[in-house]
């Protein structure tokens, strides 16, 4: 059996803790003993705890700058596990297991990200990338959830010869169009058979393009009354602000703030469209795939692989030009949206289902324990 340690930073909501707390879920008990380890735990922490089979560590980081203490409890951690191989998600984490892991003990790093404008998210972040790039060629293997991830680390200097691409499992049977929890929410919001609802998943953060949508999104408000569009997530209130400002009227009453939601399964079943309009650092954009996998197709724009994942069921959009996403959304609108989301479903279960990305993580280790 082959002892295994899975880290990642915390297990709050985002699009990397779902994939890792699948890949927890589904690994094969049977072949894998697994310990899972995070820095701060999370509000999923409880999802995890109650996974059988496995061992849970919150090793309690104290914030940033707690790096000597928390150094010693991971590698005390690691010592006693003495894994065979080491998977961290992401920054942080993945330079604590380089620095803290056992002598024999094999590491995969996870990207998840491309394009990045690092000077977005102060000097901390650039740091973190600055010294993954110092040590990736210390690392036994990569794994990227895109090409798009692979191609920009190798363009930035990255040792990128032992990674590999490994996309996002979609669960299908949880994203999946359920007629109830569409009429349930059509209700709600009060939408007519006739209406029009379209939707953004995504954290309010500067790479996920809010105010390039605010800006498509009201010339689409004005010229059509049959529309009504629904954000869901959270974050940085200065963009909100920035997005209100710019829908005037319309904010709060035809672009609704849902906020985080945890149900986005039944929210998916209520829209018509989805839009990702990401400006950069897109590498495998969950939110599209769970939304094709319900049955709605998508307006992206050509970051990371979303091109890649929508293939020819959905609309692709140069980034940053809030007047080629009106378009597209506008031409989502005049096709038969039900006929394409279908076949959208059907391009998930083909190609980025959750078993696929399981089955294709577990090959990985066994090829280097």
């Amino acid at each position: 059996m082959i002892r295994i340690v899975l880290a990642i930073r915390s297990l709050d909501i985002g699009g990397a803790e779902r994939q890792f707390i699948e890949l927890v879920k589904g690994i094969d008990k049977t072949r894998f003993e697994v310990t899972v380890c995070t820095m701060y735990g999370g509000v999923q922490e409880p999802i995890v705890r109650e996974i059988p089979g496995i061992t849970y560590h919150n090793l309690g980081k104290r914030g940033r700058y707690d790096i000597f203490d928390f150094s010693w409890k991971y590698r005390r951690l690691l010592n006693e596990v003495r894994p065979d191989v080491i998977y961290s998600f992401m920054g942080e984490m993945n330079l604590f297991s380089l620095w803290c892991k056992p002598k024999n003990t094999r590491l995969i790093w996870g990207f998840r990200a491309s394009d990045m404008v690092l000077s977005k998210y102060g000097k901390m972040a650039q740091l973190l990338f600055w010294l993954q790039k110092k040590f990736s060629c210390r690392v036994d293997r990569i794994i990227a959830n895109s090409h798009a991830s692979v191609a920009f680390h190798e363009t930035n200097g990255f040792c990128m010869e032992r990674a590999v691409v490994i996309p996002n499992g979609i669960d299908t049977e949880r994203f999946c169009r359920d007629m109830g929890k569409r009429e349930t929410f059509r209700k709600r919001y009060n939408l007519a058979k006739s209406d029009i609802a379209i939707g953004i998943v995504a954290r309010i953060d500067p790479m996920k393009g809010y105010p390039v949508l605010a800006q498509a999104a009201k010339a689409l408000l004005v010229k059509y009354v049959n529309v009504k569009f629904f954000a869901v997530g959270d974050g940085d209130p200065a963009i909100k602000n920035e997005c209100e400002a710019i829908l005037g009227e319309f904010s709060g009453s035809r672009f609704v703030w849902l906020g985080r939601r945890e149900n986005i399964e039944e929210i998916y079943s209520g829209l018509d469209v989805v839009v990702s309009p990401s400006l950069f650092g897109e590498g495998f954009s969950n939110s599209i795939a769970e939304a094709m996998s319900s049955e709605v197709p998508c307006v992206v724009t050509d970051v990371g692989d979303s091109a890649v994942i929508v293939g020819d069921t959905g609309i692709v959009v140069p980034p940053n030009d809030h007047k080629a996403l009106s378009k597209g959304i506008e031409k989502m609108m005049q096709i038969d949206v039900s006929k394409l989301g279908k076949r959208a479903r059907d391009r998930i279960k083909e190609n980025f289902s959750i078993d696929k990305m399981i089955h294709r993580t577990e090959r990985v280790i066994r090829e280097i324990s």
